[in-house]
């Protein structure tokens, strides 16, 4: 009787874990334009986390092309490329130093300038 009532529990249980995974959906990463304004103004006031710095860098943002060329501009000001020298590591718990966050005061000007300009609501 323990055999049939243990085999019944343990059925449920992994039916219930395979619907879960069939009908759920998958996590994603949708930051909107106001949440990356917020952790812009974080980094400037040295209270963003490292790995929610990282995570934003990491992500590629599909959903919107120029949240994307914020996220591009932001990888260039924390990595550098051939032309720009990366920006060094701040003090006193910040990000960068003082060249990085007036590169990311002019990213975050541009993206408030995205922000005023977007539509109240989208039809799709």
């Amino acid at each position: 009787m323990e055999f049939v009532f243990v085999f019944v529990l343990s059925f449920f249980v992994l039916l219930a874990v395979a619907l879960a995974f069939a009908l759920g959906r998958p996590p994603t990463y949708r930051p909107s334009r106001k949440e990356i304004l917020r952790l812009l103004m974080d980094v400037i006031d040295k209270k963003a986390s490292i790995e929610r710095w990282e995570m934003f860098l990491s992500l590629p943002i599909n959903h919107d092309p120029e949240l994307e060329k914020v996220r591009e501009q932001c990888l260039l000001i924390a990595y550098g490329d051939e032309s720009l020298k990366p920006s060094g590591e701040g003090l006193d718990g910040g990000i960068f130093d003082r060249r990085g966050i007036a590169r990311i005061k002019e990213v975050s000007n541009g993206l408030e300038g995205l922000i005023k300009s977007e539509p109240a609501s989208k039809f799709f």
